[in-house]
This record gives C-alpha cells, structure tokens and sequence, in this order.
C-alpha cells in the first residue's frame, strides 16, 4: 500500500518517521526516553515537521533514522498534535511491544504537519513495523 505513494506523500512521510521508532517504544511508567525526528532532507515538501517520540524504553539512533530522518535535539514551530498509541499484532519482529504505548508529538509551521498529524492518528501501530 504504502509503496505506491509518491515520496512526498503525508502517509509516507509518517511511515519514514514513525515506524521505525515502533521497534522501541511502548510500556508503561518509570524513566521516559525523548527523541526528535526530522524528515529527510531530500523531502522538501515536509521540510520544518518535526515528530517527537516518547518512550520508557532506550531506542537505538540506528532504529530511529533507518529511513532517513535523523535525529535532532529539540522541535521547532508549535506543537500541531500530541497523542499515544498502543501497538496491537500479533506477529513479527516488535512482537514484545504488543500491548505498549508511545506517545507521539508532531510539531512545525509547515502546513503538511496537520496531515502527517492526521495520518499517523489514523494509522495503526503493529508489530510487524508495516
């Protein structure tokens, strides 16, 4: 589904910056884990969207930037939406993240933040990291 979208797309912009974060995320209470994500700099229409994680687990920056975003210290541009998300499934490789939480925050004054915002409301957070 994903494949066929263009580059530039809100719902591939989302997967580049969301999923790979899924293969860390998730539990409750105790120490939280911060990390802010910008899209590649090759996607200019996403340019300034910046997608903030939070998790009770350490992720990996390898994890993280796999699809090209890359790691930054803070967001920038007010906060366009904050929400958490359980990811559900029942096979893959994130397996042991069934039933945990991440909280995502997307912040910039870009006006795709709204969709990149809505598209990952949408979206369901599995362990098969599709």
């Amino acid at each position: 589904m994903i494949r066929s979208l263009r580059y530039s797309s809100p719902a591939l912009v989302a997967v580049c910056l969301v999923l790979p974060v899924l293969a860390g995320c998730g539990g409750a209470g105790g120490t939280t884990h911060t990390y802010v994500i910008v899209a590649p700099a090759k996607d200019a229409s996403s340019k300034g969207i910046y997608v903030t994680y939070v998790s009770p687990l350490a992720i990996p920056a390898n994890v993280l930037t796999k699809r090209g975003g890359r790691l930054v210290a803070h967001a920038t541009g007010p906060q366009v939406c904050s929400f958490t998300k359980t990811v559900h499934g029942s096979n893959g490789p994130l397996l042991f993240l069934r039933g945990k939480t991440v909280t995502v925050k997307v912040n910039g004054s870009n006006p795709r933040a709204r969709l990149i915002c809505s598209a990952l409301k949408r979206s369901q957070f599995n362990t098969s990291g599709k």
